[in-house]
């Protein structure tokens, strides 16, 4: 059995060719929705996972069933944030510089748990082995790393996939495979232009699509330009809580030295998709000068309020509050973010403006990303293909709609066209 496995920053979704129907059948994951979280949630912080002698890891040990996933995870931690070992969006990690082999070792753990838990509940639901998959992979991992990181990254998905139990692994490019997902439907020839936010990357790609061209196995000549940055919406969400919510912990506050409290702890606070920020945020010497904030900062009950989200481990938790307004605010001009485990009574209103006004820098970088694909490709637009979940967002449409008139956009279902169009790759490929 073939799959087509989209391992997202934000979501996780599988398909696999049914040759019943000749057609892709999507994966529930959890519940009767086929998205899950890229959550996790260990009861110890040593993640210790028994392992098969071929290396895969074993589901039915008691270590693995103790685990939990997507929403499950989320709310274990929720529940207790001091407690245990949570992890959200390894993804975003993968092509950090410079990660020790323990630090390694633990993503690769991690991201091949998320994997297996997939895998078995596809398994159940097929009633068969799905032994091999094509797992989608950004243009590029992280900005600064070029190159190498792309490379460890994929070394790293491989490695996980395997530990996972499938067999034989694969990749292919995202953007692209949106538009294999777009091609099934075409009776002619197109050359149409991708955008593709995800949570943790944007890719642009320009490719040539069209029912002639569905079987070939080398469909390099047909992507005629590219771009993408490790930029998505987890970068708005930071944006966004920067601009309009961490001013209420104290970002922009006065010691009575006159001096300013320094920016880099919030940033470091906000920046969950950053695993040396988390580090620093949760570190001793912050503590202690978090503790110093909360007595010297003008007014007090700011700074304190940030040190709280360090003693509680909360960072992950402010960061959800904000990206449910961001969602809540492309249709809605006020969204309350409610954090009265953080302090009682203690809430938080953002509004459309500021929405606005925080996204503004990262959608002059969209533009340049798109800007760039058009130039590579030396073709100028007439359809978009908007995918991944921060493309849904009006204020994102709309500006794309603005910056480039007279141009078609047409809306994929932005969190499984790549789902789909893995599973028609994989299917072509290992058929």
């Amino acid at each position: 059995m073939f799959a087509g496995f989209d391992y997202g920053t934000s979501h996780c979704a599988i398909g696999v060719w049914a040759d019943k129907t000749n057609a892709v059948e999507i994966v529930t994951l959890e519940g009767d929705k086929p998205l899950v979280p890229s959550t996790l949630h260990a009861p110890k912080v040593a993640l210790k996972l028994p392992r098969a002698a071929n290396r895969q890891l074993l589901t039915d040990a008691e270590e693995f069933t103790e685990l939990r996933f997507g929403e499950a995870a989320l709310a274990e931690y929720l529940a207790d944030p001091t407690q245990g070992y949570f992890v959200k969006s390894p993804k975003s990690f993968l092509g950090v510089a410079g990660l020790s082999e323990d630090i390694r070792e633990r993503f690769v753990t991690v991201i091949a748990a998320m994997m297996a838990n997939v895998k078995r509940r596809t398994d159940a639901q097929m009633n068969a082995s799905v032994d091999a998959v094509v797992i989608g992979r950004p243009v590029n991992f992280q900005g600064l790393g070029g190159k190498n990181a792309n490379e460890q990254s994929l070394m790293m998905l491989e490695e996980s996939a395997q530990l996972a139990g499938f067999k034989q692994v694969a990749f292919q490019y995202e953007p692209m495979a949106a538009a294999l997902e777009y091609e099934a439907r075409l009776t002619s020839e197109q050359q149409i232009l991708v955008v593709d936010i995800g949570g943790g990357t944007t890719d642009c790609s320009f490719v040539r699509v069209g029912a002639t061209r569905r079987e070939s196995l080398d469909r390099q000549a047909d992507v005629l330009g590219h771009s993408g940055e490790r930029r998505g919406g987890n970068d708005y969400d930071q944006a966004l809580a920067l601009y309009a919510v961490m001013r209420e912990f104290g970002y922009g506050d006065l010691l009575k030295s006159g001096l300013p409290v320094p920016n880099s702890y919030f940033v470091d606070a906000v920046s969950t998709n950053d695993v040396n920020a988390q580090q620093r945020f949760y570190s001793k010497a912050t503590r202690e000068r978090l503790e110093f904030f909360a007595r010297e900062a003008i007014p007090v009950d700011r700074a304190r309020r940030l040190l709280e989200v360090c003693e509680q481990r909360a960072t992950y938790r402010v960061l959800r509050g904000v990206e449910l307004a961001k969602i809540a605010l492309s249709d809605a001009e006020l969204a309350h973010i409610d954090f009265s485990d953080i302090e009682q009574g203690f809430s938080v209103a953002t509004t459309g403006e500021q929405l606005l006004v925080s996204f503004e820098r990262l959608l002059e970088h969209l533009k340049s990303l798109v800007d760039e694909a058009i130039a590579s490709a030396g073709l100028a637009p007439e359809r978009v293909y908007l995918t991944g979940g921060m493309a849904k967002s009006r204020v994102v449409r709309e500006f794309l709609v603005a910056t480039y008139p007279g141009v078609s956009f047409i809306d994929s279902d932005h969190f499984l066209s790549v789902t789909e169009g893995l599973t028609l790759w994989s299917q072509r490929l290992f058929r």
